[in-house]
């Protein structure tokens, strides 16, 4: 019977573990997405490299 409590400890702590994961990768997704919404990621197309000049 000490192997079967043994067990259900692992079990609930991966489980547990495997939740927390989940709720942090929604979390994630969340301020990912309000983050586009702001437009907080379009500073990284100022610093792109300009065309050559026309003339030469």
């Amino acid at each position: 019977m000490a192997e079967a409590t043994e067990d259900g400890k692992k079990g609930g702590f991966f489980r547990g573990l495997m939740r927390l994961a989940f709720i942090g990768a929604i979390v994630a997704a969340v301020v990912q997405v309000v983050r586009r919404r702001r437009g907080a990621d379009l500073d990284d197309v100022e610093w792109q490299e300009l065309p050559p000049p026309a003339g030469g």
